[in-house]
């Protein structure tokens, strides 16, 4: 009886665990994220961009969307002007970051660099899913990003 007492209270604080851990990778209902407009120079410039987010209502396609543009700073960049904040793959840069990148997404640590959301469109169905989609404009200032992440003094982390 002890026992199965025991492996009862495991498995409900592990299924209650899993079904409300934090969502920080986006799923991949394909979408881009383009470079709309850089407004400023220097270290004060931000940039625009535009990108499809996905979820079941407006907030967690917002959220979505938010993570889909950082992590395309983080990995991609978008030009000489504003390379990739992080010159490795998304997989090694986890593994060497200890879990603080992680944490930048789980604490929603992403959302200092964001100055603006604007929605450019409704949220509709996607064909063939379960969710549906949204275009957001977001404007993000790249260097406030890039301190945030250089910040975390990461070991040859190449930036």
């Amino acid at each position: 009886m002890k026992k199965v007492l025991v492996f009862s209270l495991f498995c409900s604080l592990f299924f209650t665990t899993v079904s409300y851990a934090q969502k920080v990778k986006p799923v991949n209902y394909g979408g881009s994220v383009n470079l709309m407009e850089v407004k400023g120079r220097g270290s004060d410039a931000v940039v625009v961009l535009r990108t499809l987010g996905y979820g079941k209502n407006d907030a967690l396609a917002q959220e979505d969307a938010e993570i889909r543009v950082i992590r395309a700073l983080l990995y991609s960049g978008f030009s000489k002007d504003f390379p990739a904040v992080i010159s490795m793959s998304e997989t090694e840069a986890e593994a060497k970051s200890e879990g603080k990148l992680l944490a930048f997404f789980e604490n929603k640590e992403y959302k200092d660099c964001i100055s603006s959301v604007k929605p450019m469109g409704k949220l509709d169905k996607v064909k063939g899913e379960k969710v549906k989609k949204k275009p957001f404009d977001i404007t993000v200032n790249y260097y406030v990003l890039k301190n945030k992440i250089g910040n975390m003094n990461f070991d040859s982390f190449g930036f």
